[in-house]
């Protein structure tokens, strides 16, 4: 984690934990009909399960961590985790795109779209989710002018916006399995015996 040391009050931040939580907890149902679960509760981190229901057989598609360490002074962090060992995940463990679609305004119907894939990272590094509202976005050199206080009462931070920014851009749009089978050929050979 980028900041794990908290410096903001923790009664205050305990108790926005509690309510982003409370909020959670009335939409469990709905959250849990779209695959998402909550499998860790404990002060100042949250874990979820995004699964994939549409998907025949479902399977854990990715767990993401939500921290809430000086929140919201600072806005919730976001890692990609393991969700059996919850160790951290490079971008190439992570077998996910989070697909964002933006249409210039001069858009001619038919021409081409390039998506991009909010999950920023090379393959070997710790990727972020780069989303106003998550504070690797806000702490990200690229995006210094884009400051964290003029989304903080606006509603980007909050913990539903952040569970459906993660689902509407992955889970949601999930639609098949995609399956990549390598061959690889590779020559039988015996070692020839010489006789003396």
């Amino acid at each position: 984690m980028e900041n794990d040391f908290q410096y903001s009050s923790v009664e205050v931040t305990k108790l926005k934990f509690g309510k982003e939580l409370d909020s959670f907890k009335k939409l469990a149902n709905d959250w849990r009909a779209k695959g998402v679960f909550l499998v860790k509760d404990e002060f100042p981190k949250l874990e979820f399960i995004f699964t994939s229901p549409k998907l025949t057989p479902a399977s854990v598609v990715f767990c993401a961590q939500i921290d809430f360490t000086n929140y919201d002074t600072e806005p919730l962090s976001i890692q990609f985790i393991n969700p059996f060992t919850s160790t951290l995940l490079t971008r190439k463990e992570i077998p996910i795109n989070f697909w964002q679609v933006n249409l210039p305004q001069n858009f001619v119907p038919g021409s081409p779209i390039a998506p991009l894939d909010l999950l920023q990272g090379r393959p070997d590094d710790i990727p972020f989710i780069c989303i106003r509202g998550v504070r690797e976005y806000h702490n990200h050199p690229a995006h210094s002018g884009d400051s964290w206080f003029l989304y903080r009462t606006r509603g980007e931070g909050k913990l539903g916006f952040i569970l459906d920014q993660l689902y509407n851009f992955s889970i949601d749009i999930l639609q098949n399995y995609n399956i990549d089978l390598q061959f690889l050929i590779k020559y039988a050979q015996m070692p020839k015996v010489s006789m003396p």
